[in-house]
């Protein structure tokens, strides 16, 4: 399923009857399949260009059809499977009522994808599944981009040369779908045989592929184009994959990413924060002085409101990673770093894994599934929790009060470059290391992609890809929240506030947060986020009493300001809010992570091997920033 910023990217149950009819939308990586999947259910799936997206199968009803379902499969480039996202994809051609019940064993339309600006390639799958007795309806996409290169294709042609419909389509505006319906409405009436996959392919069968593919594309060309002898496309490639130049530029549109996730989301982050005080305020003034009271104001309009804060943020990382995504400058990303991820023990197939986990590490971890080398596979699912999740960035938010200049969003975006920077970091030592530890030293297996042609992103769906994304992580995370914050307030008061149950819990971990400058406040703040990431800072507003009555935001900062150790000493320092910026860094993967990890894996012992060993490493490294920085004066 595509990437996207919600944790839960199982297929939702799609309740159909008997006799429903399906479609399997089936084609190679980046050639525009969810895009059209789209465009033919209504449904709102993110889409990148770059392969891996979709690791599993996503469900839909098709538009103006109630009796009949489409499917959306991850990318493949054969009918003979070689990973565990390739082997989705080849199931639904024979085992439709397996996934769908209600629906035929075999679906009545196989929609395959052909991009036109790489068709020679994507048609030789459309040659295997011929071979193994499907008739697919072929949509060409992306002729646009090829009629811009002079070499667009004429679909009334292919679809002579192929003895199949061809339709012309543009998933992204939704041009040429009146046509395809028509297609999909003639052929869903039939029956279809069940087909013969191969078990494999030969060198010559192959060869023979090719050949006959490139012969149709030259005999479906359109006459009279004009063929610039280099396109815009590759005329930007050669500065974006300049090996020296090329990163540089990547380094810099990052940077300039989180200075805008700074400072575009102050405005916004001042209305939410407006709100929630005034709220907060509000029911202070109006609700009796009771036991309920406090728990409203201080636990859940405090809790809440804490995280809310920072929705702004995140929308915003979301809606400028989209615009990169749609442009397709990340699948360069891919290409830039495959060198340097091969270093260790990686390669530019982990990037897209590795990218989708500074949105969530859960479909991270999924997406792992597209790399086809076990080690390659093992090795990015040890390093996928040390990704700078979206879960995090309420964390670095309200930690970076304590490390930027007030009023200073360069300073702010600079910083959050290096706490990203940091983590790649990370994951660089952990891959490196990891595989020396566990013998996970990979083999070289390559690694080759197709580039697609770079576009100018369409807004509206950005925003709307944005939007659903936001919406998404406020449903994942939103509830977790709010139990945390109503639990935390009530572990904070019972039997009393002078000897809570947090209070007798906290004390046990002093001895562990007392390196690090902490006090026992901050310790079961650490815990709870293991629930989720951004559970932190809501804990922290229940833990220190923030009530809805005071500014959402700055009454937290203030209040973490003014918390003192027995000692007198401030909790709250450079120092200490370093080493919780460097254990944030490297510890807190969520528990569903965990299982994520496990059962990706198929290793208990690896993913709770994982967990331990990077709380013990995270701890260490800690508390030797917040001693180091104290031995030369920062405090």
């Amino acid at each position: 399923m595509p990437t996207a910023s919600s944790c839960d990217h199982s297929p939702a149950p799609l309740q159909v009857g008997p006799g429903t009819r399906s479609i399997v939308l089936f084609g190679p990586p980046n050639a525009g399949k969810t895009s059209l999947y789209n465009q033919l259910t209504g449904s709102r799936f993110k889409t990148v260009n770059y392969p891996g997206a979709t690791v599993d199968y996503a469900v839909g009803r098709l538009k103006g059809r109630a009796d009949v379902v489409v499917l959306d499969t991850p990318g493949i480039v054969s009918v003979v499977a070689r990973t565990a996202d390739e082997r989705v994809a080849v199931s639904t051609l024979v085992g439709v009522s397996k996934l769908v019940p209600g629906t035929s064993e075999v679906p009545e339309v196989v929609l395959t994808t052909v991009d036109a600006t790489q068709p020679t390639r994507h048609l030789v799958l459309v040659q295997q599944l011929l071979r193994a007795g499907i008739q697919p309806v072929v949509a060409l996409t992306m002729n646009d981009l090829a009629r811009a290169k002079g070499r667009a294709l004429d679909p009334d042609l292919l679809s002579a040369g192929l003895g199949l419909p061809v339709v012309s389509v543009d998933g992204r505006t939704g041009a040429g779908l009146p046509a395809l319906l028509s297609v999909l409405d003639e052929r869903l009436v039939g029956e279809s045989p069940l087909p013969h996959l191969p078990e494999g392919v030969t060198e010559e069968e192959l060869r023979a592929d090719f050949r006959t593919a490139e012969a149709l594309v030259e005999s479906s060309l359109i006459l009279g184009q004009k063929t610039s002898e280099r396109s815009v496309s590759d005329r930007i490639d050669r500065a974006a994959l300049h090996p020296f130049f090329g990163l540089v530029f990547f380094a810099t549109a990052m940077s300039l990413l989180f200075w805008c996730v700074f400072a575009a989301a102050v405005p916004f982050q001042d209305a939410i924060d407006w709100a929630v005080t005034g709220t907060g305020a509000f029911l202070s003034t109006h609700m009796p002085d009771a036991w309920y009271s406090h728990l409203l104001v201080d636990g859940v309009v405090a809790g809440v409101g804490a995280v809310l804060v920072f929705v702004p943020q995140i929308a915003i990382l979301f809606l400028l990673i989209g615009l990169m995504e749609d442009s397709g400058y990340l699948a360069r990303g891919a290409v830039l770093v495959d060198r340097p991820l091969s270093a260790i023990g990686l390669n530019g197939r982990s990037f897209v894994p590795l990218l989708s986990g500074f949105a969530c590490a859960i479909p991270a971890a999924m997406a792992a599934r597209t790399i086809p080398g076990r080690k390659e596979r093992m090795l990015t699912l040890l390093v996928i929790p040390l990704t700078s999740c979206s879960a995090r960035l309420p964390v670095w938010g309200l930690l970076l009060a304590f490390l930027v200049p007030p009023g200073h969003a360069w300073a702010g975006g600079l910083a959050l470059t290096a706490i990203y920077l940091a983590s790649l970091v990370m994951v660089s030592v952990a891959a490196f290391a990891g595989g020396k530890i566990l013998g996970l030293d990979p083999s070289p297996t390559g690694f080759q992609i197709e580039l697609p042609a770079w576009r100018t992103p369409i807004l509206r769906n950005a925003v709307v890809s944005a939007a659903d994304r936001t919406v998404s992580y406020l449903r994942r995370a939103g509830g977790t929240i709010l139990a945390i914050s109503i639990l935390f307030w009530a572990l904070m008061n019972l039997p009393s506030r002078e000897a809570s149950i947090a209070w007798t819990a906290g004390h046990w971990l002093t001895p562990l947060l007392r390196p690090m400058g902490l006090d026992w406040r901050v310790g079961i703040s650490l815990l709870a986020a293991f629930a989720a990431r951004e559970v932190f800072v809501s804990a922290l507003a229940v833990v220190f009493s923030v009530g809805g009555a005071k500014d959402a935001t700055q009454g937290l900062v203030h209040a973490m300001r003014d918390a003192v150790l027995p000692g007198g000493a401030h909790i709250f320092t450079f120092a200490t809010c370093a080493g919780l910026v460097v254990f944030f860094l490297i510890a807190l993967q969520c528990l569903s992570t965990v299982a994520v990890v496990r059962r990706e894996s198929g290793s208990t012992k690896f993913a709770l091997g994982q967990m331990a060993s990077f709380i013990l490493v995270a701890w260490v490294l800690a508390v030797a920033v917040v001693q180091g920085l104290r031995l030369v004066g920062i405090s």
